[in-house]
């Protein structure tokens, strides 16, 4: 109490701990610590192995770090720290146990710590874990991470005695300590705990995570950065809205932007993309405020034109950019320079500038020629924008499935003059968005859980992820990714795949560097989370209309002999296993899957080679039929 008889707040000492999920501390991180000083008379950062790089940063803030032995958070980062405060504990009476767990503070924190602070208590914890711990789905990788505590407030008449020590006491290396179980641990042994927010005033035990827009509502300071990154299904099965839970943060001082930043280094992009609800039906007439942001972008359209008619067909599109962009494009030789020069020159694009770049013809085709022969527009740093689009033949595929990927890849980029403002308006107004590009083509495709071709691609992506030292998970079974080619970016999203001066030799079948086009095409949203910058996905009006309705219908087809929710339907599904083959070879193989998983691996080889065997002698059949047929067409039906 002061000379004026009023309570003075308590010596407070913040241990704030890094996740370890990144090498670097982010700027929302900055900014959290900012704010925790000013309740601090101690403040001290624990720091994994994989975030040392951070060091110089928390220096620079005025806070303490200590550097704890675990790759990344533990709980028990918090005794490392504890151990480091002790010869200050005398002037301290409460210790505070937070870290990277969530984002934030808003400003309701420091109510929240006034109001608890003339609560009388051993200690109290923010909110109160009262239901079952929420699934962890391992076999989908998406498995439940220790995170650091929300907000764990240690007072003197408990972090002096013996029973403080013995709950830390010998957990040194393991988990077995957690934001969840500790009030309760610490109740049981005598000590007397309250909460800031209790789980009997919301209609879920696991209020922080499946209702955090009423918390933080009603004071709750934070908003949990783990429901993020939880297997979408799972939400899903709960109706936690990721997008709506964003908007009520957002109201109370969130940075969305710099949130999004910051999830997209740690969380798959197609699991950021479904949690967040990073997906937009533009409008196709003019938004306020739009086509003025659009006019302040410096814009340049990559194009790759093999195929001359679909390219003439493309610049109306091409069009609809706002006048004054560059148009960058590459073809195969020279005769076709030559006759796109004049077109161009012959109708009014819109366009200020024509480089037309005669490149190699090889199996890179345009993911080779935007990352090689124009790997400068991504490092030059000349333009805000570049918006990447090809005419190229599509040999294999039929006449209608050909005219629907036209139509869905162009305009949903390029769909009409106020429908690109609009998209590039996405870009003025969001600092770290990266890369926007349709979802997932699925009418008259199946990529639909097979975007890895196999896993192929998926192992060939991991080692590329590597040697760019990019850390952002990929997914199981279909990456976030412009299937089809095509996209908008920010050109330092993608600047290291430019750095890494690749060669059209390196696109050749012979090239150590395996399908290269199509891992660069899959990677994309990964290269630009490294960096800092999220992947958003965008549809007409009429696409969605189109694409909705068929999935709709397709996916009702295929749950319709499961039972339950799609997530324990999914779950099921991926236990037994790629339905592959017919008759009893494909059902005994995912009989055992199900039901003997150990006999399933020892028998695998033996299948394959079953499964080899069949194949081989179905298309000598079809062989042998297709030449008695011409050999009958050439005898003249005698």
């Amino acid at each position: 109490m002061n000379a004026s008889g009023v309570l003075s707040p308590p010596r407070r000492a913040i241990v704030y701990a890094l996740a370890g999920d990144t090498g670097t501390i982010s700027a929302s991180t900055v900014s959290a610590l900012t704010s925790l000083a000013s309740y601090a008379t101690h403040l001290l950062v624990t720091v994994p192995d994989t975030a040392q790089a951070s060091v110089d940063a928390i220096a620079e803030l005025g806070a303490r770090y200590v550097s704890v032995s675990t790759s990344r958070f533990s709980p028990v980062n918090y005794w490392d720290a504890f151990k480091m405060l002790a010869p200050d504990l005398g002037e301290i009476d409460e210790i505070v146990l937070t870290g990277e767990g969530w984002f934030g503070p808003f400003n309701t924190l420091g109510g929240m710590i006034e109001r608890m602070d003339a609560v009388s208590a051993d200690a109290w914890q923010v909110a109160e874990f009262a239901g079952e711990v929420d699934a962890s789905f391992d076999a989908q990788e998406h498995p439940a991470v220790e995170m650091p505590w929300a907000w764990f407030v240690a007072r003197r008449p408990l972090f002096e005695t013996d029973g403080w020590r013995r709950y830390w006491d010998g957990r040194h290396g393991h988990d077995a300590v957690s934001e969840r179980f500790v009030a309760n641990a610490l109740s049981r042994a005598g000590y007397q705990v309250e909460y800031a927010f209790r789980a009997s005033d919301y209609p879920t035990a696991n209020a922080v995570t499946h209702v955090p827009d009423l918390l933080i509502d009603q004071g709750y300071p934070f908003l949990d950065r783990g429901v993020f990154g939880w297997f979408p299904p799972y939400l899903d099965r709960h109706g936690i809205i990721g997008h709506d839970i964003l908007d009520v943060a957002e109201q109370h001082g969130l940075d969305r932007d710099e949130t999004l930043s910051v999830l997209a280094r740690t969380v798959q992009p197609r699991t950021l993309n479904a949690n967040a609800g990073l997906f937009e039906i533009l409008p196709q007439h003019s938004v306020v405020g739009s086509a003025a942001a659009a006019k302040k972008l410096r814009v340049a359209a990559v194009v790759y034109a093999r195929d001359l008619p679909a390219f003439e067909r493309l610049c109306g599109q091409l069009a609809n950019i706002p006048t004054g962009f560059d148009l960058v494009v590459t073809t195969t030789d020279g005769r076709k320079a030559a006759r796109i020069e004049r077109f161009v020159e012959a109708h009014d694009l819109g366009n200020a500038h024509l480089d037309v770049r005669v490149t190699p013809s090889g199996k890179g085709r345009d993911m080779a020629d935007f990352f090689v022969g124009c790997h400068d527009l991504l490092l030059g740093r000349k333009y805000d924008v570049l918006i990447k689009v090809h005419a190229r033949k599509h040999s294999k595929k039929t006449l209608n499935v050909v005219r629907y990927f036209t139509r869905y890849q162009t305009e949903n980029l390029l769909a009409s003059p106020q429908y690109v403002e609009n998209l590039l308006d996405l870009f003025a107004t969001k600092p770290h968005l990266g890369l926007v590009f349709p979802p997932m083509m699925h009418v008259g495709y199946s990529i639909l859980g097979k975007g890895w071709g196999g896993g192929r691609y998926r192992v060939a992506a991991s080692a590329f992820l590597r040697k760019l030292d990019v850390r952002v998970p990929l997914e199981k079974v279909s990456p976030l990714a412009p299937f089809g080619g095509m996209w908008m970016c920010r050109p330092e999203a993608l600047g290291a795949l430019a750095e890494q001066r690749v060669t059209y030799r390196d696109y050749s079948t012979g090239s150590s560097m395996k399908d290269l086009a199509r891992v660069q095409e899959r990677v994309l949203a990964h290269v630009a989370g490294e960096a800092g910058y999220y992947a958003q996905t965008v549809l007409t009006s009429e696409h969605a209309s189109i694409s909705h309705t068929i999935l709709d219908y397709k996916v009702d087809q295929l749950f319709s002999t499961m039972q339950g929710y799609p997530v324990d339907a999914i779950q099921l599904m991926q236990r037994t296993g790629r339905i592959s083959g017919r008759g009893i070879f494909g059902l005994s193989r995912m009989y055992l899957n199900l039901n003997h998983p150990v006999l399933a691996r020892i028998v695998s080889p033996a299948y394959r080679l079953a499964y080899t065997a069949i194949w081989v002698a179905k298309f000598g059949r079809r062989a042998i039929r297709s030449l008695d047929r011409q050999g009958h067409s050439r005898s003249g039906g005698l």
